[in-house]
């Protein structure tokens, strides 16, 4: 069986799916907010700042985090955004936390902008007890060390405007990038990603870095497959 992460961490905020065996989240409230937005009216915000949304990741999340995200959150919270180094930093006590856990070490995948995100992975064979743990591993890791840091750190980087619906967001760096016309919507982002070959974007990486840091769940056609359980 073979799991799919976005970096939202997808659930990240990232978002991990694993066929066969269901989608894990590793997202925070922007991750859940952000599969509402089909619904979401047009132009509808997270917050009204991102020293405000920093804040409220805090309030809500403070107590369930590592010292180190949490300080770098609260950095946001004053300053209205994620260093590079906090950044660089949650991604390496994440990875450090899957290894403590037994698991392979990870490769994580990182786009055109800096934006990094946990590769597929394949659990060919194993257990549905020991996908299950995986998953719930992933997803222990990534809450203590990188989702809300990831999150507020892909919203500076690319939805400024914090809008909430992310293949609005998506939509608009496509456009901004050229790889789309300028009437290009999230309507249509919609339909691309729904075809088969997701309309020449899953082997387009600048197409992948502007879906990937809006939260967008795609995954690169060529990329690398990580064994956890190797």
């Amino acid at each position: 069986m073979r799991g799919k992460a976005v970096a939202v961490i997808c659930c990240l905020a990232l978002l991990v799916g694993c066929t066969g065996c269901g989608a894990l989240k590793e997202g925070s409230r922007r991750e859940r907010q952000s599969q509402q937005g089909q619904s979401s009216q047009q132009g509808e915000r997270i917050a009204s700042s991102l020293k405000d949304y920093a804040r409220s990741l805090l309030d809500s999340d403070g107590g369930k985090i590592s010292d180190q995200q949490k300080s770098a959150l609260e950095k946001a919270a004053s300053g209205g955004k994620v260093s590079q180094a906090d950044y660089e930093r949650a991604w390496a006590d994440y990875k450090q936390c899957i290894i403590d856990k037994g698991y392979a070490e990870p490769t994580f995948d990182k786009y055109d902008n800096g934006i990094y995100a946990l590769p597929s992975y394949n659990t060919d064979d194993a257990s549905k007890e020991a996908i299950r743990k995986l998953n719930d591993d992933l997803t222990s890791c990534s809450m203590l060390h990188v989702t809300d840091i990831n999150t507020v750190y892909r919203l500076q980087l690319d939805n400024p405007k914090l809008l909430l619906d992310d293949k609005e967001v998506a939509a608009d760096c496509l456009r901004k990038e050229g790889i789309k016309p300028k009437d290009y919507t999230a309507d249509k982002l919609e339909k691309d990603l729904e075809s088969g070959e997701s309309a020449g974007l899953r082997d387009n990486r600048k197409a992948l870095t502007c879906l990937v840091t809006a939260g967008v769940n795609v995954t690169a056609s060529d990329e690398t497959v990580w064994y956890p359980l190797k």
